[in-house]
């Protein structure tokens, strides 16, 4: 990751004005959720899922390589929290020695991630993304069409699973739409 670029988002970080909001695909597929176990949210942002994943009653390890990101969300824990924040430049090697019951992806597109995400999963756990697609619809997101999915991409990115949940809304529904250009999927690593 160039410093160019981790500078970008310690900025970004920096001038939000609120923690974000949970992800459409944990929002929409809570009965889909566990509620124990281990969880990995990665490019996590200040860990608006992160808190969500730990309201459940999940452990929650929560990666980004902002440090601005990571410190907000160390800043705003209380000792209740089962969430471990950290400063990490993810690649697969990240996952080498880690099992998770649930990874999250959400808003960060590294495909050459994909396998060392599907290996770092318990068998019987969840995988999780939601992120741009490449008909990006509006102006948020990623410009560059390496981060955004091509349609049905996901279906690739976990071949291996069992698919619980898919949504990929290429529509706007109303104005407040937050999943327009966006596509999620929630996937079973079998036993």
């Amino acid at each position: 990751m160039s410093e160019k670029r981790r500078e970008k988002w310690n900025y970004h970080y920096n001038t939000l004005t609120d923690a974000g909001s949970v992800a459409d695909v944990l929002k929409e597929n809570v009965s889909l959720l566990p509620s124990e176990g281990v969880a990995l949210d990665i490019a996590c942002g200040t860990g608006a899922n992160s808190l969500f994943l730990a309201s459940l009653g999940m452990e929650v390890k929560a990666w980004d390589f902002s440090k601005t990101a990571i410190d907000t969300i160390k800043g705003g824990l209380t000792s209740g929290e089962k969430i471990f924040p950290e400063e990490i430049e993810i690649s697969s090697s990240s996952f080498d020695t880690n099992q998770f019951d649930l990874i999250l992806c959400c808003h960060y597109l590294d495909r050459a991630i994909a396998r060392a995400i599907y290996n770092a999963t318990a068998p019987g756990g969840l995988i999780i993304y939601q992120t741009f697609t490449s008909e990006r619809r509006f102006d948020v997101g990623p410009a560059n069409p390496e981060f955004l999915l091509h349609y049905r991409e996901l279906f690739f990115l976990v071949r291996e699973c069992e698919i619980l949940s898919y949504r990929e809304q290429l529509t706007k529904r109303s104005e407040k739409d937050k999943m327009f250009g966006k596509a999620y999927m929630i996937a079973k690593k079998n036993s």
